[in-house]
């Protein structure tokens, strides 16, 4: 349990992760301004973004 703990600190707590996730904000933020995206989209692209980041961490030189 504690080994899971630990991954999600490291996942929370990477710059590049959450560079990341700053960007995504703010484009989906600014697109949804202009043309509203259905909530299942918004789902996929944070599913994605999780996704991407997590094989980027098990496959980085930490």
């Amino acid at each position: 349990m504690n080994r899971v703990f630990n991954g999600l600190k490291a996942y929370l707590t990477d710059w590049k992760n959450l560079l990341t996730h700053t960007l995504i904000g703010i484009f989906l933020l600014w697109f949804a301004l202009f043309a509203p995206i259905s909530p299942s989209i918004r789902v996929g692209v944070l599913i994605a973004v999780v996704a991407f980041n997590v094989i980027r961490m098990k496959y980085s030189n930490h």
